[in-house]
Formats: structure tokens, C-alpha cells, sequence
């Protein structure tokens, strides 16, 4: 009996160092992961190549090939591979990747059509333009079917239209072209650097069949775009009348765009309207914030003080979003109103000066303004 107690103990010791060797190298991977993407920023890509190439070995050890954790890693080894300009090599891993990938985890989610739609960038660098329209088109397939309508989407687009641009089926880039710039549009908005960037490409499109009045079309869109950019129009969403909570919910994003622009700019810029009235409707319907206008700003809620209103219910709902509370607590509290006399302070000469928001300057250059919105938190806390 006891010969079998001390074997079994010895068995124990064995796994809990195995246990441990087992631990030590995974983090000796994760190490030399962290490595490469510090020499990939550095734009060192054959370093990284050699480091990424020992986090691989360690993985293969431990794992072996038909691991997706290896598997993530190999592909991620092609980018490094491509950005070396050694195309033909990462055609090669990406290849191998997407193959490992498909047989051993999936061939009809997300990461597959990624690792597809790589190998078709990969091929158009090797001009192998049948190639990498036939791999795209595969990955746009798979990625339609999951039923996304994101960024990723508009991306494998582009690539869908550049492939076929250069396998001589321009007329099939353009149709590519303007699906991937409705969605970037709709993800992004039309004046986002994204968009912008990509436009060129539908005109040069145009341009390649001789359409010249609608490569002209878009050129002229881009110099408008460019030109309201720099006069700060932003893509914000119209308002809209919210019916219920859930339906806010799904608006989050849009009121979030909303609530910095408004505090982020003057009161006469040109959108301040627009998304004053967003934040309102938002406000009043949503089940993810509540704001409170208490006792101690009574003032905000005057007809003349509306635009210090909407700061202050902007400011209280960045909190509830970005902190996912639903009503703020004393230290969130004291960081709103900080926020509101931040927008205070440029916009007082165009509205007038306010007494309370004055008084709170005043209390917060001597430093007892926490002071008195501790009673005010405290106040409105008895009358809830």
C-alpha cells in the first residue's frame, strides 16, 4: 500500500511539473508575441519574421498544427511575410492557414473568409488576378451568409473590386466599389478618412471604362467632402423619435456620437442643433440613463439655459455609457458638472453668462466646489 501511495505521489509530482514546464513556455510564446508586434510597429518585419517563427515552434510543440491557436499565429506570419514584400512567401502561409484552419476549426466562419480574402490581397500583388478573384469571391460568400453589414464586410469588398479591376472585369469592380463604399459609408460615415481614401478607387474605375461624366461625379463629391471636413461637418445621425428603451439601445452608438460633438464644440457650430435634439430624444426614452435635474440646478432647466441643459445631460449620459451605470454616483457626478463647465467657459460669450455655473467657476478655483456638489448630491439622494 504504501509503494502504491508513493508512486501515485510521484505521478502527481510529474503532472504538476509538467504542469509548470507547460505554463513557462506558453508565456515564453506570449513573450516573444508581444516582441514581434512592438518590431512589426517598428516597421522591422524580418526581426519580426524570426521572432514570430520561435513563437511558432513553441506552439507546435505544445499544441501541434491543428490548433487554432497555432493556426491564428501561422497566419498572422504572412502579414509580417507580406509587409516584407516577400509576397510569394506569404501567399505560401496564408495558404497553409487558411487550409489548417478550414479542416480542423471551420470553413464557413468570420476567420476563414479573413484568411481567404488575404490570400486574395496577397495574389493581386503576385498579379495572380484569376486566383485572387476566385479566393475573395469565396470569402464574400461565407461572409455574406453570417449576415454582417461591418467595416470587414466593406473591406472584402474593395478587395473584391480591385481583383476583379485588374482580372479585366472593371465593370464588376465598379458594382464591387460602390457596395464596399454604401457600407463604409453606413459604418464609417461619408466623411470619415475610410470613405474619403476609397473614393479614388470608383473614379479611377470610371475612368478605366471611359466614363468620364461619372468619374468627373465623383471627383467633385470628393472635393465637397473634403471640403465640408475641414469646415467640421461630421457625420451625425438625424434626429429621430425613439418609441421605447430597447429601441434606444440599439441608437447607443449614434446618441455617444452625439454627446461628443456636442461637447466638444461651440454652440454655433453647425451641427450643435442637430445634435442637441438627438440627445433629448435619446435622453427621455432611454432605460440605460437617468438624469436628474435636482435641487441645486434649478437655473439649467430655464428657457435662456437650455444649451447648458443638453451639456449637462450630455455629460451625465457620457458617464452612464461609457461607465455602464445607469445613474451616477457622487464621484461621476462631480466629474459631469466639471465636464459642463468645461463647455461653459468658451461658450459664455455667446449665451451669456450664467450666475449658477459662475458660482461654480468661482467655488472651483478656490477649490470648495466638491464641497457644495456633495450637498447637492446628498440633497437630491433624500428627495429620490
Amino acid at each position: 500500500m504504501k509503494k502504491v501511495l508513493l508512486t501515485f505521489v510521484a505521478l502527481c509530482c510529474m503532472v504538476s511539473a509538467w504542469s509548470q514546464t507547460d505554463e513557462m513556455t506558453k508565456e515564453q510564446a506570449d513573450k516573444l508575441n508581444s516582441v514581434t508586434i512592438k518590431l512589426m510597429d517598428q516597421k522591422r518585419y524580418e526581426d519580426a519574421i524570426k521572432t514570430k517563427e520561435r513563437e511558432l515552434t513553441i506552439l507546435k510543440t505544445l499544441y501541434g498544427e491543428t490548433d487554432s491557436t497555432y493556426i491564428i499565429q501561422l497566419a498572422f506570419s504572412a502579414k509580417l511575410y507580406y509587409r516584407a514584400e516577400q509576397h510569394q512567401e506569404a501567399i505560401k502561409v496564408i495558404e497553409k492557414a487558411a487550409n489548417l484552419y478550414a479542416a480542423n476549426v471551420s470553413n464557413s466562419d468570420a476567420t476563414y473568409a479573413y484568411y481567404l480574402d488575404n490570400l486574395s490581397l496577397y495574389q493581386i500583388s503576385t498579379e495572380e488576378y484569376a486566383k485572387a478573384v476566385e479566393n475573395c469571391r469565396k470569402a464574400l460568400t461565407i461572409y455574406e451568409k453570417l449576415g454582417r453589414n461591418d467595416y470587414d464586410l466593406g473591406v472584402i469588398l474593395m478587395h473584391m473590386a480591385e481583383s476583379s479591376h485588374y482580372n479585366d472585369q472593371t465593370a464588376e469592380a465598379i458594382k464591387y466599389e460602390i457596395r464596399a463604399l454604401n457600407v463604409i459609408k453606413k459604418v464609417c460615415g461619408e466623411h470619415s478618412d475610410e470613405y474619403l481614401d476609397e473614393l479614388p478607387y470608383l473614379q479611377k474605375y470610371y475612368k478605366a471604362v471611359n466614363n468620364e461624366k461619372n468619374a468627373k461625379q465623383v471627383e467633385d463629391q470628393i472635393n465637397r467632402l473634403n471640403k465640408e471636413k475641414e469646415e467640421g461637418i461630421e457625420d451625425l445621425p438625424e434626429p429621430v423619435t425613439f418609441k421605447s428603451g430597447e429601441e434606444c439601445r440599439e441608437h447607443n452608438e449614434d446618441a455617444f456620437k452625439c454627446i461628443k460633438y456636442y461637447l466638444t464644440h461651440k454652440v454655433s457650430a453647425q451641427q450643435i442643433n442637430q445634435a442637441a435634439q438627438y440627445i433629448i430624444n435619446w435622453s427621455e426614452a432611454s432605460d440605460d440613463v437617468k438624469v436628474i435635474v435636482g435641487k441645486g440646478l434649478e437655473p439649467l432647466t430655464s428657457e435662456k439655459n437650455l444649451a447648458y441643459l443638453v451639456a449637462y445631460i450630455a455629460s451625465c449620459s457620457y458617464y452612464c455609457l461609457t461607465e455602464n451605470i445607469k445613474e451616477l454616483d457622487e464621484e461621476h457626478f462631480v466629474q459631469a458638472i466639471d465636464i459642463l463647465l468645461q463647455f461653459y467657459k468658451p461658450n459664455s460669450e455667446l449665451t451669456g453668462k450664467v450666475d449658477l455655473l459662475e458660482n461654480f467657476l468661482k467655488q472651483q478655483e478656490k477649490g470648495k466646489l466638491e464641497k457644495t456638489l456633495h450637498k447637492i448630491f446628498a440633497e437630491n439622494k433624500k428627495v429620490q
